[in-house]
């Protein structure tokens, strides 16, 4: 299979955490962890099941988890999470005259007029929302929940980041924040598969590296021209990124990490709202499709229970509009783990 047809011209507004939420509410499990559980792993610093390494929080319109317009909700009551903010990332509020700003802003509380009145002036701010709903919590200081926190609001959400401005539109730059997810509801059998990968072990139905070529010519799991499917309902996936490997754009002009530039690309773009110049994946049954939606391949670096009954094979794909002046490639760590407890089945 040639995985240029990866590129599409429809508009998906998703991430990772979007697939994952699709693909881990259908599979009754045999055991679950509970709240008490979550927060132990979270507590330990365990994999979490769901992570975006890096939310950008622009200055000039927010941000969000999972990415898009109108998101799924992401986070349930009772689950335990974790809002790392990066606090070497900057944003220019154009009226402030002291320069840029961390995600704290300038330390003084905003009056009534501004956006978020109580909390600090030009400072990245989280709220919590439900889909269909509407607001499930008030707005507080995106960089106060930098612990484990369990998710108590009276239902399902997504993370809403906004800024605290009354001016937007001429503000530079964005913060960087890790959201992290601890599942109260995750599979937890006594050595099973989220186990094993949450405890970094090596992938016992699979563990290897593959790459993934700038120019679209290669990339794939399995490997190969038309490869065959391989996760398996109840196996748990997780891929994780080579930091430090870089694929070419424009005839060595631009080298890009594999976040690409961190910028959600336009309309116009093969995978619009994933990052410009970045690798993406989708799961994809052989021979019937496509299953579930585009995601960031560097947000599959948490422990993904498939749950969907259909097996299917991982094809990569370039975010660039023109694939034919690039070189080099992406690596990435493939792990399956076997739903099976390591047994033969």
């Amino acid at each position: 299979m040639n995985h240029r047809v990866l590129r599409s011209s429809s508009r998906l507004a998703a991430v990772a955490l979007l697939v994952m939420t699709t693909l881990t509410v259908a599979l009754p499990r045999p055991a679950t962890a509970d709240t008490a559980d979550a927060r132990v792993r979270c507590g330990l610093g365990l994999v979490p099941d769901h992570e975006v390494q890096r939310v950008l929080v622009w200055g000039n319109g927010g941000g969000g988890v999972p990415a898009g317009h109108n998101p799924p909700n992401i986070i349930e009551p009772g689950d335990v999470f974790r809002v790392i903010p990066d606090f070497n990332s900057r944003v220019d509020p154009d009226e402030w005259l002291g320069g840029t700003l961390g995600p704290n802003g300038n330390g003084e509380v905003a009056p009534d007029g501004w956006p978020f009145p109580g909390l600090a002036k030009y400072s990245a701010v989280l709220r919590f929302n439900n889909a269909p709903t509407g607001w499930t919590s008030g707005p507080a200081q995106a960089t106060h929940f930098n612990h484990c926190i369990v998710f108590q609001d009276h239902a399902p959400a997504r993370f809403s980041f906004g800024v605290n401005d009354v001016k937007t539109s001429d503000n530079g730059g964005a913060w960087s924040f890790h959201v992290q997810i601890w599942r109260a509801s995750a599979p937890t059998p006594a050595n099973g598969p989220v186990n094993r990968c949450a405890n970094n072990e090596n992938g016992d139905r699979a563990d290897r590296f593959i790459e993934v070529a700038g120019d679209g010519s290669r990339g794939s799991f399995p490997e190969g021209a038309n490869p065959e499917n391989f996760l398996r309902q109840g196996d748990v996936l997780r891929v994780d990124p080579d930091w430090n490997s870089k694929a070419r754009m424009d005839y060595g002009f631009a080298d890009h990490y594999p976040n690409g530039t961190s910028r959600p690309a336009p309309a116009g773009w093969p995978y619009p709202d994933q990052f410009e110049f970045s690798p993406i994946v989708r799961f994809n049954h052989n021979p019937t499709g496509w299953v579930g939606p585009i995601v960031q391949a560097t947000a599959l670096s948490g422990c993904l229970f498939w749950s969907d009954s259909r097996p299917v094979r991982l094809l990569f794909g370039v975010n660039d509009p023109d694939l034919s002046d690039n070189s080099q490639a992406w690596r990435f760590r493939v792990r399956v783990y076997n739903r099976c407890d390591r047994t033969p089945c």
